[in-house]
Formats: structure tokens, C-alpha cells, sequence
């Protein structure tokens, strides 16, 4: 009996391991200010092709600094689930307005685990939710306030990150 549930175990953490790595980005990780990119919305299953690499990603113009141009966000399982501008205004509007979005996490400390933002004491980085169309749940994109005032962007939930300002 012990030996059967050691053995479902470890199908289960094996199945779970195989659907995580496979909503990875198979190059390796960009720079911390950057963005997965792309331009327009496309459907939810169109797979990533290898032999079609996304353009450069591109920041927040000036004058526009809350549009991020370009984006590409990616569902649980590594599809693509949006591609287009994402302006985060109404996100930041929301916040400025004390107003939560209904995601448990959204406002909570942001403990930078990842270490890819400027290191700071534990409770200077908050998270807020930015909506993904298409997508029923959260989705992987964030918005990073920190004390001072710097906003960071996140499409791929913590992977990479772009300050926009």
C-alpha cells in the first residue's frame, strides 16, 4: 500500500514538473527591464513557434509612460493567451482610488524572491494584478509599487521585469 502511493507520488510530482517546464520560455531568461513582445490579440491556442523569435520589446513612450507597447502574455500552459498594448493607468488609477482587485494577493508585500529588483527591506515592494483579456484568473501580470514611488511591470509573473518609472 506504502509503496503504491510513493509510486502515485511520484507520477503526480513528475506530471506536474513536465506541465511547469512546459510553460517555460525555452530561451534563456532577458534582462530584467525587459518584456516578452508582440503586437496585436491573438487566440488563446496558437502555440510559440520556434523559428518565429518575438521582436525586441519596447518601453513606455515618452509622454505614455503607463503603455507598455508590445506585450505577450502567456496562459499556465505556455500558450499565448494576449498580444498587444497593455496600459497600466486604469491599474494605477485603481490603486491611487484605494480600490482592490479581488485576487487575494493584489496589495500584499511583494517579497522580490526572485532578486531581480533593487533590494529593499521586506514591505517596501507591493503587487497589484493587472487583468489579462482572456484569461479567467489572475494571469501572470503584475505591477510593482515600491515606497519611493518606482513602478515596475511584470508580463510573465516575476520572470522578468520593466520599471516604468
Amino acid at each position: 500500500m506504502k509503496r503504491t502511493i510513493s509510486i502515485l507520488l511520484a507520477i503526480l510530482l513528475a506530471l506536474a514538473a513536465t506541465r511547469w517546464l512546459a510553460g517555460r520560455p525555452e530561451s534563456p531568461p532577458s534582462p530584467a527591464n525587459e518584456v516578452p513582445t508582440a503586437t496585436s490579440p491573438a487566440p488563446a491556442n496558437e502555440a510559440p513557434t520556434a523559428t518565429s523569435p518575438a521582436p525586441p520589446p519596447s518601453a513606455p513612450e515618452p509622454g505614455g509612460e503607463l503603455l507598455v507597447r508590445g506585450v505577450t502574455v502567456r496562459d499556465l500552459d505556455g500558450r499565448i493567451a494576449w498580444r498587444g498594448d497593455v496600459d497600466l493607468g486604469p491599474v494605477l488609477a485603481r490603486i491611487e482610488a484605494g480600490e482592490r482587485d479581488s485576487h487575494r494577493n493584489d496589495g500584499g508585500v511583494f517579497g522580490n524572491r526572485e532578486g531581480l529588483l533593487p533590494g529593499r527591506p521586506r514591505g517596501y515592494y507591493r503587487e497589484y494584478v493587472v487583468r489579462t483579456p482572456g484569461i479567467a484568473h489572475a494571469g501572470p501580470q503584475r505591477l510593482i509599487a515600491g515606497d519611493g514611488g518606482e513602478l515596475f511591470y511584470t508580463a510573465d509573473h516575476y520572470a522578468t521585469f520593466q520599471r516604468i518609472r
